[in-house]
């Protein structure tokens, strides 16, 4: 069965995600709320929370209809809550979503990686990983800034590093459950790999990033991650 997809709202998020479809062999069209609901079997709501209600009770749904929210309310009775990342926009984003949903879950499949799991109490564990990404850079900035303490011009350092953290990473891009740990176990005692390794975790920099996860934690209980709540 094939299924048409409509996006209300063109916020980040909703922008990244049809920036990236238009790239697919079938491009969307343009159409006001309404008509993007009456054409749609799936629609992506995207507007600001505050505006959810106001935007929301003037559109028309049936029991046909199955929303991807992220604002409420939302009036039909099946709602796929989904969190996409920008870079979606390139077909190179990751997507966590619930409830498992065949026909959303195709959709991000196309635009990179989708991570599905059973319940509300989950997703809001997985999306304080999302906050990792100022850190990641605040890394890369580090390891850039002491490049050019050491005399490396800044666009050199920069790509370098660049392509290094993203080739590193190739191998713990598609995890098993051991993957993590065995990439960890790889490197050579007495190694300058290990040497750092063992030097940060000596440092707390481990802890210190599993730490930081409970507060966002805490934040995505009350709603207030990815613009909700705030």
């Amino acid at each position: 069965m094939e299924y048409s997809f409509g996006f209300v709202g063109v916020g980040t998020m909703n922008a990244a995600i049809v920036r990236g479809i238009a790239t697919l062999p079938a491009p969307p069209k343009s159409l006001d709320n309404q008509a993007v609901v009456d054409a749609s079997d799936v629609v992506f709501v995207g507007v600001l929370p505050r505006l959810g209600e106001e935007v929301l009770r003037a559109l028309r749904f049936s029991e046909r209809h199955t929303v991807r929210a992220c604002c409420a309310p939302v009036p039909p009775a099946s709602v796929v809550r989904a969190i996409p990342l920008p870079p979606v926009a390139k077909q190179r984003g990751a997507c966590v979503m619930t409830p498992r949903h065949a026909p959303v879950a195709a959709l991000f499949s196309k635009l990179g990686t989708v991570v599905e799991v059973d319940s509300e109490e989950e997703m809001r564990k997985m999306i304080g990983i999302t906050c990792l990404m100022g850190q990641l850079y605040a890394q890369q900035l580090a390891a850039q800034s002491w490049l050019q303490e050491q005399g490396v011009d800044a666009g050199a350092a920069a790509r370098w590093v660049g392509a290094v953290y993203h080739t590193v990473s190739y191998d713990s891009a598609t995890p098993g459950p051991d993957t993590f740990a065995s990439l960890v176990e790889e490197q050579t005692p007495g190694g300058l790999n290990e040497q750092v390794l063992r030097e940060m975790r000596e440092a707390g920099a481990s802890l210190a990033l599993r730490d930081s996860l409970d507060d966002p934690l805490g934040h995505a209980a009350q709603g207030r991650l990815h613009g909700e709540g705030r």
